[in-house]
């Protein structure tokens, strides 16, 4: 995409060396290049780059791309046989975003949203770690307290029947008796301490799961704007025919240039028409190309609208694909699911619902989007799904929403119970129990009795499960 950018901008590669920040990133890529110790030419036969792919990246002609500087880091720590430090890609990285930032916005924009959310990933990860400990400690904190009350209320019934027979015992028996009082009072306060603190770590990780999820949002609308700016000057910047296309590749491939060859391939599923596109997945069928013909739909599902997806889509499932070595419709299901936001997916449910061939893409796509959904949006598609009495479709959403961690699946039980839907909530249990490595039940069922003690339905959520966590 960077690609397209840098065409619809017009700028020759001699104005693009001449951007300071182009001219850093190339300075520090040719000091990691010089650590390999061999010529540019051996270096691109390694890693199946044209020779003047590679000099442009390191002569600044060109801003590399991630894969680039990725392989560069990769072939260096094999060379050296030590990890390249972390200080040393986040340099490489700071420079190539701010060469990004001045020859190509929009992809500096993408790549940024993409760092924000790693960012914001690596902490949730931390935040549930800090979580568990937590739990972890405050249940043995309890566990203390509940033993020291019942060795309270043991020693008093004690100290009641043995009072009369030895004032000296009794004496003692009130002093052990003070004591353990004293321990408990303090593990009270303990575990009163530690709420406090894990309800601080629960709400920064709310916060950033939110953030996390606002991140996605704000990629996927950055995504979504490029590839409509990829269209309105696809005109201008692709003028190749599905045969001029297929030539074209076929060409680069033969002079090993595969970045070109790869790029033609995604220019053209970014920017032909539908009938164009239809024309271009023949070709490539006939030269059976198959890899290729994946390659073509997965980038026309992510770059084009889901109108133009549902009708190529149609037009595909019309043909006759025995041949192919892969599932058509789960691939583009799946590939929809992952890529198309909740409003097109609304739009290609509207449009498939009725049955048909596409009605089997459907399956895969709400399977796939389940994976990753927020548990409201979930809980939401299966109540629209229920107005219309499409179990099909719920049932393939709840099994895959089933594979989930206890979080997401005590949330949407939850929601489901304080909806009485009592049928969908015994599915999910069902199928989640299915997923449960055993060497993990324990642990598990501590979590889900956590869950349920703060969750709206938590009686009935401990009734449903009492039989698989009996500990």
């Amino acid at each position: 995409m960077s690609e397209i950018s840098r065409s619809g901008a017009r700028r020759s590669e001699l104005e693009v060396s001449a951007i300071p920040e182009v001219a850093a990133l190339a300075t520090g890529l040719t000091t990691l290049f010089n650590g390999l110790g061999i010529p540019q030419q051996q270096y691109a036969a390694r890693v199946t780059l044209d020779k003047s792919t590679v000099s442009r990246f390191l002569s600044g002609k060109r801003v590399a791309t991630q894969d680039f500087v990725d392989r560069l880091l990769s072939e260096l720590e094999r060379h050296r046989r030590t990890k390249v430090t972390e200080e040393t890609r986040a340099q490489i990285r700071g420079l190539r975003l701010a060469a990004l930032k001045q020859t190509d916005p929009a992809s500096f924009q993408l790549e940024n949203l993409r760092d924000e959310l790693d960012r914001s990933q690596r902490a949730i990860r931390i935040l549930e770690r800090q979580q568990e400990a937590l739990e972890l400690l405050l249940d043995q904190r309890e566990t203390a307290a509940e033993n020291a009350q019942r060795e309270v209320q043991e020693l008093r019934s004690i100290w009641i029947a043995e009072q009369q027979a030895s004032e000296s015992n009794a004496a003692q028996l009130a002093s052990h008796n003070d004591r353990l009082k004293n321990e408990r009072e303090n593990l009270q306060e303990e575990i009163r301490q530690l709420k406090e603190q894990l309800a601080q770590v629960t709400k920064l990780k709310s916060g950033a799961e939110d953030r996390c999820a606002r991140l996605e949002e704000r990629l996927l609308e950055a995504e979504r704007s490029l590839a409509k700016r990829i269209e309105e000057v696809g005109e201008q910047t692709f003028h190749l025919s599905p045969q001029e296309a297929l030539d074209e590749m076929r060409q680069s491939e033969a002079e090993r240039r595969y970045y070109d060859a790869a790029r033609t391939l995604s220019l053209s599923a970014a920017h032909f028409s539908e009938r164009d596109l239809s024309q271009l997945w023949d070709l490539l069928t006939n030269d059976n190309r198959r890899v290729d013909l994946q390659v073509l739909i997965s980038d026309a599902i992510r770059f084009r609208s889901a109108e133009f997806c549902a009708n190529i889509t149609e037009d595909l499932l019309s043909r006759q694909n025995q041949y192919l070595e892969f599932d058509l419709k789960r691939m583009i299901g799946e590939l929809l699911g992952t890529y198309k936001a909740d409003e097109e997916l609304d739009y290609l449910y509207s449009r498939w619902k009725t049955g048909g061939p596409p009605y089997g893409v459907l399956r895969y796509t709400f399977r796939e989007w389940a994976k990753f959904a927020p548990a409201r949006d979930v809980f939401l598609r299966i109540k629209n799904l229920a107005n219309d009495s499409d179990t099909t479709l719920s049932v393939g959403i709840i099994y895959s929403y089933g594979t989930r961690d206890v979080v997401s699946v005590s949330r949407l039980s939850d929601m489901l119970l304080s909806d009485r839907r009592g049928d969908q909530f015994r599915t999910l249990l069902h199928r989640w129990f299915q997923s449960i490595p055993d060497g993990e039940m324990l642990t598990v069922g501590k979590e889900w009795k956590r869950l349920a003690r703060v969750a709206e339905n938590g009686d009935a959520l401990m009734r449903a499960t009492s039989r698989i966590f009996r500990a």
